[in-house]
């Protein structure tokens, strides 16, 4: 009987470690552009085609390689950057993983071209699926410029795995980004299909990078950092609480240069801008956080992007009180062009109105359906005899009536079998301005007010959508949008999605956007915020591809935005209204989230918790 224990073959062994440290074009770029930092470059250009699964090239004007370095940086676990076992806990360079080249070679079609300032010919070193084809004089200047094509062609599970071409150019940005904010004296260019992207100055200016990245809407609401303690230093730049984001994603952070995710520090960001932003929203920072590095472990994660610290209190206090000291010294005071006083004004309407307008919308819809529909006008007549027969059960209840007849417990209303009529039900008030309590025939039940007005929107949306109708409402004066490269790319490829919406969007030139029309059922929402919103949501959602996707997933965000606010006061003529359209509702037991619209207490569940039973 042979041995089961068998050694892999070397190709299985490197197509493993590839698959460690490569997960997607993104990851090529980070490895690649990682190493020319090291390697003292101070120009950058990266090129790609479509979305890095077709081409990635980095061009570097760093040190460059001899012939045998540039082959021995083919070798697993070959570096230059640590030599002994403790470097490992003070790593200051940032390609320190020798296996990357090796890793990309393996699942690639890869040339190296490479010549160091002592030499006067340069090296070309041809590599596919990690074999080594060609070894070349040739004449380049000095620095590295390293092309990988094909990737993962030899691996078509891995291939199969990536995203449109869309979200896996924004990946490759976001890092460049992100390397940009923390080496402002290095310029970085991105080209994606022989278009740029980015153009870093390379000035040693963050500010300028910022600027460089985000515009100049962001830029000129920027507030500086500066702050110290002991052996902790804290620099970089954060915005006014004017400017926030729907996610953390455009919070950056880096210790000692390394670009790095927290939950730590997006905590200690959070606890400082506690009591000036909405709790859902969130500032765009751009942090440096400088330490002894032997109080952080960066080697706990393949893509080096997630770091231990060996003294948390000590790193979040910092933090926090770095920016609450920026924040403190800063003014804050909204300031108004007059030129463009005329525009905030109509655009940055006020919470009480927008829940006004989508309550007015509520009711027109409902009017609309009483006057087309026979069965909505039978629902509404039942709905005018609830008051006698909650008189009558009420009555009932006086003379004795036994509880135990009704056996429902309490649950998702959505699993009872035989539900009754929501037109049946009694609105009797709201709890905390956020839940109606409605007297049913079955026992009590509760409303997400929320959540109810969001399936109904997000049914009306998706309804329209199809038939491809959709009312969208013209602005008076259009929004103006100033996008990063990331968001961009995603604009563009889901234009004709946000078209089926409602939303008309138009090139103004440069990272400027117009929104010209909005789907009137935002009303009087701020939909600035909500069109920066959903194009966020786009991005992280990126994995979708197909339009009818697409529109569900827009759907959702509208639905959410324009829908009546928890903590909103209803009358009761508001209340009948949402109970009527919810009843109409496809799916009205949950909303698109998944979370449930009403939860029934049965009358049996009631008796018992009184001790009737």
């Amino acid at each position: 009987m042979g041995t089961k224990i068998k050694m892999l073959p070397k190709e299985v062994i490197n197509k493993i470690a590839a698959g460690e440290v490569i997960q997607r074009p993104a990851s090529v770029v980070k490895e690649l552009v990682e190493n020319s930092i090291d390697a003292q470059a101070s120009k950058l250009e990266i090129k790609a085609e479509n979305g890095g699964k077709d081409l990635i090239q980095v061009i570097d004007n760093g040190q460059g390689m001899k012939r045998e370095e540039a082959q021995l940086a083919l070798k697993r676990h070959a570096t230059s950057k640590i030599s002994r076992a403790n470097d490992l806990f003070s790593i200051r360079s940032l390609g320190f993983r020798g296996e990357a080249l090796a890793s990309i070679a393996a699942i690639s079609k890869l040339e190296i071209r490479t010549r160091s300032e002592e030499e006067l010919a340069g090296t070309l070193l041809k590599v596919s699926a990690g074999e080594l084809l060609e070894v070349k004089d040739i004449g380049t200047p000095v620095g590295t410029n390293i092309i990988v094509k094909d990737l993962f062609y030899n691996t078509p599970v891995r291939y199969k795995y990536l995203k449109t071409t869309a979200t896996e150019i924004s990946k490759i940005s976001d890092i460049i980004n992100r390397l940009a904010l923390a080496y402002p004296e290095i310029s970085f260019k991105l080209i994606h299909n022989q278009r740029e992207l980015l153009e870093s100055p390379g000035n040693d200016s963050l500010l300028d990078t910022m600027f460089s990245i985000y515009g100049k809407e962001v830029s000129r609401e920027l507030i500086s950092v500066d702050y110290e303690d002991r052996y902790m230093q804290l620099r970089g730049y954060i915005t006014k609480p004017k400017i926030t984001r729907a996610s953390a994603k455009h919070q950056s952070f880096f210790i000692n240069r390394r670009y790095i995710k927290s939950k730590l520090l997006k905590e200690a960001v959070t606890e400082a801008y506690r009591s000036l932003i909405p709790k859902d929203r969130y500032p765009i920072v751009a942090l440096m956080l400088k330490l002894n590095p032997i109080l952080v472990d960066v080697n706990v994660h393949p893509q080096k992007m997630e770091v231990n610290f060996s003294r948390k209190d000590e790193i979040f206090k910092v933090v926090k009180s770095g920016i609450e000291e920026a924040l403190a010294q800063a003014d804050l005071s909204k300031k108004i062009n007059l030129v463009e006083e005329k525009e905030v004004l109509q655009q940055d309407n006020t919470d009480e109105k927008a829940q006004q307008q989508s309550l007015k919308l509520l009711k027109e819809s409902t009017d609309a359906n009483k006057q087309s529909s026979k069965e909505t006008k039978q629902i509404v007549e039942k709905s005018s005899k609830k008051e006698y027969q909650a008189s009558k059960t009420k009555a009932e209840a006086k003379k004795g009536v036994n509880l135990q007849e009704v056996s429902l417990d309490y649950q998702p209303a959505g699993e009872v079998e035989q539900q009754p009529s929501l037109s049946e039900f009694l609105p009797l008030g709201q709890l905390n301005n956020t839940y109606l309590v409605a007297q049913g025939p079955q026992g009590l039940y509760i409303i997400d007010q929320h959540a109810a007005h969001e399936r109904i929107i997000y049914n009306q949306l998706l309804e329209k959508a199809a038939q491809t109708a959709v009312q969208s409402q013209s602005l008076l004066v259009p929004i103006k949008l100033e996008l990063t490269r990331p968001e961009i790319e995603i604009l563009t490829e889901q234009q004709l999605a946000l078209k089926n919406l409602g939303f008309e969007v138009e090139h103004f030139g440069g990272q400027r956007y117009l929104i010209r029309a909005v789907p009137q059922l935002l009303g009087k929402l701020k939909t600035k915020e909500i069109c920066r919103d959903i194009i966020e949501e786009l991005l992280e959602q990126g994995k979708i591809n197909k339009t009818e996707k697409v529109l569900k997933n827009l759907a959702t965000v509208i639905s959410c935005k324009s829908a009546i606010k928890s903590g909103q006061r209803l009358l009761k003529e508001e209340m009948e209204n949402l109970l009527v359209q919810l009843e109409a509702a496809k799916d009205k037991y949950s909303c698109p989230h998944g979370r449930p619209t009403i939860i029934h207490f049965s009358a049996k569940e009631l008796a018992k918790k009184f001790k009737r039973i």
